[in-house]
């Protein structure tokens, strides 16, 4: 045809025969000339189910097909989704212009995602504004460095990682702002974010007496999760040693009779027995302590009483 304007034309057609008779008009052919794209879509909107890990605003993602939904579109017209510069889906919108794509997209930061949308004549609308959105599905380090904090390791060696607090702090660390979620065995005991550093700390939910394998996982903002840490052992102890023996004043101190509990020594020498393998026993001398030594592997003490009057 010459040129048709955009809109509805109700064509038909007629026939003259050699000797210039005219037959009738033919029943109508109406084509309608759209020329006109549609408006840009809106920006694509990464479906909540989609956008994984501990936030389902921050359009992080480890989804192996992420969802995007959008509105905006011609009714019945074909939504392309792109990743950058890559056709990553596409779907038909509602009656209403709305679309659900399901795409296929590559690991990335921050990617570039935009819609257009074709309508029944072909013609392509501009871009829509992009959505920026990093798809991440590597998991991050475990967790390392668990420690029990010495203000935690009660009694006299703050490394040993023998306590008597049910509630010990432990500290590590773990991916940038990641999750850390610590376990004693199968079981969650606590949880805390890393700072920019890295540093964590999980003052732990109150634990048994007894000895705790404690683990420590790392959740990333895409919800990718770690293996777990090396194990960190902790004992609990909240049961005290039985009462010693009283002490007893040993012979080399006991000066004239060494029995009779009467001294001139300056620095007396008291013995006994009774105490676990290498727990520390303290001597007082009515409510003051007067000196301290480590029981032997048989329980048995001997402390010089150092503020003899």
């Amino acid at each position: 045809t010459s040129t048709l304007d955009n809109g509805e034309h109700n064509l038909t057609a007629k026939a003259t025969d050699a000797a210039g008779n005219i037959s009738a008009a033919s029943s109508a052919l109406t084509v309608t000339v759209d020329v006109t794209p549609g408006a840009a879509p809106s920006a694509p909107d990464l479906q909540a189910a989609s956008d994984s890990g501990v936030s389902s605003t921050d359009n992080i993602t480890n989804a192996a097909y992420p969802v995007f939904t959008g509105s905006g579109a011609e009714a019945g017209a074909t939504v392309r989704l792109y990743a950058g510069a890559a056709l990553a889906g596409s779907a038909v919108a509602d009656a209403s212009g709305n679309w659900s794509i399901t795409s296929t997209v590559a690991e990335g930061k921050e990617i570039a995602f935009t819609t257009e949308q074709v309508d029944a004549a072909g013609n392509v609308s501009a871009r829509s504004e992009a959505l920026a959105v990093t798809v991440d599905r590597t998991a991050p380090s475990a967790p390392a460095a668990l420690d029990l904090t010495a203000a935690s390791d009660s009694g006299d060696v703050n490394t040993d990682n023998l306590t008597r607090v049910t509630t010990p702090t432990i500290t590590g660390t773990a991916e940038a702002n990641s999750f850390v979620t610590l376990y004693d065995g199968e079981t969650v005991v606590g949880t805390a974010t890393a700072n920019g550093s890295g540093v964590w700390s999980i003052t732990t939910s109150t634990l048994d007496n007894g000895e705790h394998n404690l683990t420590a996982k790392a959740t990333d903002a895409a919800g990718n999760i770690s293996v777990a840490s090396g194990v960190l052992t902790v004992t609990v102890d909240v049961t005290p040693g039985a009462v010693l023996s009283a002490p007893d004043l040993a012979a080399s101190s006991d000066s004239n009779i060494n029995t009779d509990n009467i001294t001139n020594a300056l620095n007396p020498v008291f013995a006994g027995g009774g105490a676990e393998a290498g727990a520390k026993v303290h001597l007082y001398a009515g409510g003051v302590e007067v000196g301290n030594a480590v029981a032997d592997a048989s329980g048995n003490w001997s402390v010089t009483h150092t503020a003899a009057a």
